[in-house]
């Protein structure tokens, strides 16, 4: 697999978060909250608009724009319409996402680290090994978001990224991005945002084959 595409892909997923204010709660309470988000919000589109911009050799920068698919319970994808087409067509290929908090347990070995009445830190350990030896995760107590995630390689490498949200009818949703990559020969940053979200529609399965 391309060295290039597996971190990369990873940071510019879009974590699907969103919640109404509401009194901060006990920290198992929290992971509750954050997994019976949104609760409406069935399917969307919308448009990624990313920049990536390598720190290391070939020191390749990109912009690319592309359309993300999400429908529920947890079927993502995005399709690059233009960029680079070298990359655009390596992000459609290996297009990673992150999984919904609703699914955490199944997938993850869930931890709290730290709760200071204000954001919660979990430790994600994945019950099936593979290059990620452990996500760190932050959650606002108030929102139920995540702010902040940051996956932890068996190589020694990292990719982290913040999360920035805004109001989609009465949802909330990512409106943009920031993250960076670092892995032995290789190190990236990422900036994207999204936009012109069209909520519940008719999505096909066929939309997210091969994934």
């Amino acid at each position: 697999m391309n060295r290039f595409t597996t971190p990369v892909a990873s940071l510019l997923a879009v974590l699907l978060c969103a919640a109404a204010p509401a009194p901060a709660a006990s920290a198992g309470d929290l992971l509750d909250r954050m997994a019976s988000l949104n609760p409406n919000l069935r399917a969307f589109t919308a448009t990624l608009h990313a920049h990536v911009a390598m720190k290391s050799f070939p020191f390749l920068s990109a912009d690319l724009v592309g359309t993300y698919f999400y429908k529920q319970p947890d079927k993502y994808k995005v399709i690059f319409t233009s960029g680079v087409p070298v990359v655009a067509q390596e992000f459609d290929k290996l297009y990673a996402h992150i999984e919904p908090a609703s699914r955490w347990r199944d997938l993850y070995t869930v931890s709290i680290v730290s709760d200071d009445g204000t954001t919660t830190k979990f430790r994600l350990v994945p019950r099936k090994r593979g290059n990620v030896e452990h996500i760190d995760a932050t959650a606002d107590d108030r929102t139920a978001t995540v702010t902040t995630l940051r996956w932890n390689y068996y190589n020694g490498g990292y990719a982290e990224m913040t999360n920035h949200y805004g109001q989609q009818g009465g949802n909330v949703v990512v409106a943009s991005q920031t993250g960076h990559v670092s892995e032995p020969g290789y190190v990236a940053d990422i900036s994207s945002t999204i936009d012109g979200y069209k909520l519940n529609p008719a999505l096909s399965d066929d939309i997210f084959a091969g994934d």
